[in-house]
């Protein structure tokens, strides 16, 4: 997983050996690789021997020793601190970000660890009773997340997840909002057929405008780049759309992207044109365990009783077998922002018609960059903008 601040590709996460088409492939479906790359490389700082060697593989940090795994923490850190954090009053886009691990209360963490967790990573290192009150334990660590999201992500764990044979727990979860449109760039507001994959439409609210935008047409898919506004730090945001030709054509374009490493990266918009745009609102709630998707990366080690996890615990412990049970990943990506002002453009007398035209209206891929750190923040599909799961 490269891609941190200050790299410039587009790809956070590697490809699996093979896509996983259950993931999400019914429903919007939305990750954000930097998110879990932050978790993976906080429970990485606590292992060892070949458990960590093959984290810091899966993290795209090679070789286990001690440069691999302070590069790892370096990445993770300088996302963490520069990249997610929360600047909405500056009036750029929102960002919530929280990161965490859960022991069961029967271990004692290091002093070391949990303090690593905290200053470099941004993210927690608790316990929780799975044991004797995994109930409990649940509602201790949705309740965490409630107050480190400032009520974006109410909770994070699904039902009956923890158990009293629940190993360790790693956690992330990911809020973001922004205006991908400035008030003067709208033209205007209206319910439109969206086609979902079988050809049902929906009737969703469509923005409708024309501006100069980066945009490119490819063999099969266009890409239009609609930044976000820009707040008075040094983040910019933007949004890629993906738009297959084929109404159906999603899922044979994400193959593509998940398949070929540089894909994103040279198919991004580099000319401007003049573009009349149509674009549904939609607001995406997603939730997934990553341990079958991260095992399909070839990252089984630690999710075996016998992974090694000795820097997590002081070195009196109990000798119980320390592992990951589930990697838990949320988002919430809002794009139908409150406050745009429907219906402020007035059409100028003599502007002259966009030559070309992008309509999202049926299923499509997009990624969210921040594009001074090249750090791809989200990436994910649209299948239905009515529904928000």
């Amino acid at each position: 997983m490269g891609g941190g601040p200050g790299r410039s590709t587009t790809r956070v996460l590697p490809a699996p050996r093979r896509t996983r088409p259950g993931i999400g492939r019914h429903r919007n479906a939305a990750v954000s690789p930097v998110g879990v790359h932050a978790a993976l490389a906080l429970a990485a700082s606590g292992a060892q021997g070949a458990t960590r060697r093959q984290m810091l593989g899966t993290l795209g940090c090679g070789g286990g020793g001690k440069g691999a795994a302070a590069d790892a923490a370096n990445v993770a850190s300088r996302v963490v601190k520069r990249v997610l954090k929360d600047r909405e009053k500056s009036g750029g886009p929102r960002l919530a970000f929280a990161s965490g691990l859960w022991a069961d209360a029967s271990r004692t963490l290091s002093p070391e660890f949990v303090e690593g967790a905290g200053g470099l990573y941004g993210s927690a290192a608790k316990t929780a009773d799975f044991k004797n009150m995994p109930e409990d334990a649940a509602e201790q660590i949705n309740s965490w997340v409630n107050k480190s999201t400032k009520q974006t992500i109410t909770s994070l764990l699904p039902d009956g997840i923890i158990d009293r044979n629940t190993g360790l727990v790693l956690g992330s979860a990911v809020y973001f909002r922004g205006r991908w449109l400035d008030k003067t760039d709208i033209g205007k507001t209206a319910e439109q057929k969206f086609y979902c994959l079988d050809g049902t439409p929906v009737l969703v609210p469509f923005v409708e405008y024309d501006r100069t935008r980066l945009f490119a047409v490819h063999d099969g898919f266009k890409v239009i780049k609609l930044p976000y506004k820009q707040g008075k730090n040094e983040r910019k945001f933007s949004m890629y759309i993906f738009l297959p030709d084929a109404h159906d054509g999603l899922f044979e374009l994400t193959k593509k992207i998940f398949s070929e490493p540089t894909f994103l990266e040279q198919h991004l918009p580099t000319e401007k044109r003049h573009v009349g745009i149509g674009v549904p609102k939609f607001t995406i709630s997603f939730q997934i365990d990553m341990k079958d998707f991260l095992k399909d990366m070839s990252l089984e080690l630690p999710f075996r009783r016998d992974a090694d996890f000795k820097d997590m615990v002081k070195e009196d412990d109990s000798r119980e077998p320390l592992f990951l049970s589930d990697v838990i990943h949320k988002v919430i990506l809002e794009v139908n922002d409150d406050e745009i002002e429907e219906n402020s453009m007035k059409k100028s007398i003599g502007k002259p018609l966009p030559r070309e035209h992008f309509t999202a209206d049926h299923p499509f891929f997009f990624v969210i960059r921040e594009e001074i750190s090249s750090t791809v923040i989200f990436m994910g599909h649209v299948l239905d903008p009515s529904s928000q799961s």
